[in-house]
């Protein structure tokens, strides 16, 4: 093996973490271990974000690497959260219509994978190559998976309708042709000096902060979105 081939072995190996911590997750929502399995997603969305930077700082992109992301990311936000919401809504405990919940959780896990796909092939919705077309899965799973551990928190427990909505919700979003800013432009009112800091707080407060974030975040870009329709 060359050390060309070799470069593309470090930021694979983290992908495939990735899906591995997706798989975890699954796991432990059959077995209602639904704060671990909620985490796990969590978890697998840094090594999402640190494959790409490899890959980046080793100059290792490839075909395969893009596809294989791609197919492991449709484990770790599309499948694990729909199987998380599957095991959430079939919990005794709620009143939810049970003919429902395998179709809302199927249709989320859809939805991931065909905003995955239509990555892979329309990478814009726009002229900017900071805009994503429909919400990007991760976002999605975040919203999940983050309403969940910021009910369980503030004590206000998993109200199933919420759940529901926020699933249905993140599914029509992911595939819609709505720009969506990257985080950095979004959250750009954030000072440079600050970033640091501000990462260190919300990850000492995920369970409170991460669903009100994701939530700032799809509002924001539906302000813009539609502001700009009114303008023109």
């Amino acid at each position: 093996m060359n050390k060309i081939e070799r470069k593309y072995i470090l930021p694979n190996a983290i992908t495939a973490t990735n899906m591995f911590l997706g798989f975890l997750s699954i796991t432990m929502s059959i077995k209602e271990n639904y704060h671990l399995a909620a985490w796990l997603i969590l978890l697998a969305m840094v090594f999402d974000a640190l494959d790409g930077l490899t890959a980046r700082k080793l100059n290792a992109f490839s075909e395969f690497g893009k596809e294989f992301d791609s197919f492991c990311d449709s484990v770790s936000f599309g499948l694990a959260p729909g199987i998380l919401i599957f095991s959430l809504l079939s919990n005794t405990t709620n009143n939810f219509p049970k003919e429902l919940i395998t179709p809302l959780a199927f249709i989320y896990a859809l939805a991931g994978v065909v905003r995955l796909v239509k990555f892979n092939v329309v990478t814009t919705a726009s002229d900017s190559k900071d805009d994503f077309s429909g919400m990007p899965i991760p976002n999605g799973a975040n919203l999940v998976v983050s309403y969940f551990l910021f009910a369980e928190v503030t004590g206000l427990g998993v109200d199933p309708k919420i759940l529901a909505i926020v699933a249905l919700g993140s599914a029509v979003l992911m595939v819609s042709t709505i720009p969506f800013r990257i985080p950095q432009k979004v959250f750009s009112f954030i000072p440079k000096k600050m970033i640091l800091f501000v990462a260190i707080a919300i990850l000492g407060t995920a369970e409170y902060s991460l669903f009100p974030l994701g939530l700032y975040y799809v509002f924001a870009n539906l302000f813009t979105f539609f502001n700009s329709k009114d303008q023109n």
